[in-house]
């Protein structure tokens, strides 16, 4: 755990030897602190000679490696507790684990201690306080070692849930941005308005409808900042609206066979995520009459299967990011994974439901 992460400071960066010196310096005062309370306070020496000062080098020997090798363990302790039960997630399951693990590691700790150095190691051991307090009084004394690691754990998660937030924030005004301009760019342009020409001339319902759909696209695209999730309903709807945009424009260059969703269509995912594989699979594969694009989209309680068959074109530039890149960083901004998998002749996304 880089602790310069959990307290930042932007005029002067902690350098490498800083914080084992910290560690060094925290550990050494601890445990002067137990042999002071040990001896003073509870009159208990672990040494044969009761004198504190007499024996402090010796006793400082003793006790210094047992608290580095406990703060150790609360650290992967705390690392395990927090991977299996955060804090945010359920307050109560997290103090109960970290209650318990700690009472098992005081005890496990505890005996492995007296077997060292008692039959171990003959340094003249004398045990005057009974099993039961003492144990009671390490795992006492190891609590708020606990407590410091885990606050430290909890508010390093809490700063990245905040850069993670802050992130995911610029990257949809990012991507509305980008995925406006990538609407309006003059190339997109000069294609629907080529496209809707022909259709005033020859079919002027077709031409209607394609005006439709068009103004249903630009304003999905103004929207998608207030509202960055949508129903399998809700994505469907609007996919089938660029979708006709396509049919129109590439006419037989593709074909596309969707499954039904009436099971599944409350369920929410990602916006835009049927445009973006869509655009993803035209930009990397060839679609023509001749060599027609072949799509399918199935769905189950999972999540969303898009498969389209792979067949390259020569021609491919680099993109802008708006794409495969955009979708797995706004999934995993829900704890979600894209599973890209790709076949001989077929390339599939699996993305998940989010809700």
């Amino acid at each position: 755990m880089d602790l310069s992460e959990i307290f930042p400071n932007q005029e002067m960066k902690i350098k490498r030897y800083v914080l084992p010196l910290y560690y060094f310096l925290v550990t050494i005062l601890y445990t002067i602190y137990q042999i002071i309370f040990f001896n003073t306070i509870l009159k208990s020496s672990i040494l044969s000679k009761i004198s504190l000062w007499d024996n402090f080098l010796l006793q400082l020997a003793i006790f210094y490696p047992i608290v580095l090798i406990m703060t150790f363990l609360d650290y992967l302790l705390i690392k395990f507790i927090n991977e299996i039960t955060p804090l945010h997630s359920s307050l109560y399951r997290h103090a109960s684990s970290l209650f318990v693990s700690n009472i098992l590691l005081c005890i496990l700790l505890y005996v492995i201690f007296n077997f060292i150095v008692t039959e171990v190691m003959d340094v003249g051991i004398r045990q005057s306080l009974s099993y039961k307090t003492s144990l009671i009084l390490n795992i006492t004394a190891n609590l708020p070692i606990l407590l410091v690691i885990d606050l430290l754990f909890y508010f390093q998660a809490e700063r990245k849930a905040i850069k993670a937030s802050e992130k995911a924030k610029r990257d949809m005004l990012m991507y509305q941005y980008n995925a406006l301009r990538a609407q309006v760019n003059p190339h997109f342009l000069f294609n629907s308005l080529n496209v809707l020409s022909s259709l005033i001339y020859e079919n002027q319902e077709q031409a209607n409808k394609y005006t439709k759909a068009l103004s249903q696209v630009y304003r999905q695209v103004l929207s998608v900042s207030k509202k960055p999730l949508n129903t399998l309903q809700e994505e469907m709807h609007f996919f089938r609206q660029y979708l006709f945009l396509m049919e129109i424009r590439f006419e037989n260059g593709f074909t596309i066979e969707i499954e039904p969703i009436k099971q599944w269509e409350h369920r929410k995912l990602v916006a835009f995520s049927f445009q973006l594989l869509l655009e993803n699979a035209f930009k990397h594969n060839i679609s023509s009459a001749a060599n027609p694009l072949l799509i399918y989209i199935s769905v189950d309680e999972n999540g969303i299967s898009f498969r389209n068959r792979i067949f390259l074109r020569n021609d491919i530039t680099k993109g802008e990011g708006i794409g495969l890149s955009f979708l797995t960083t706004q999934y995993q901004r829900y704890h979600k994974k894209l599973e890209i998998i790709e076949e001989q002749n077929d390339f599939i996304v699996k993305i998940p439901f989010v809700e």
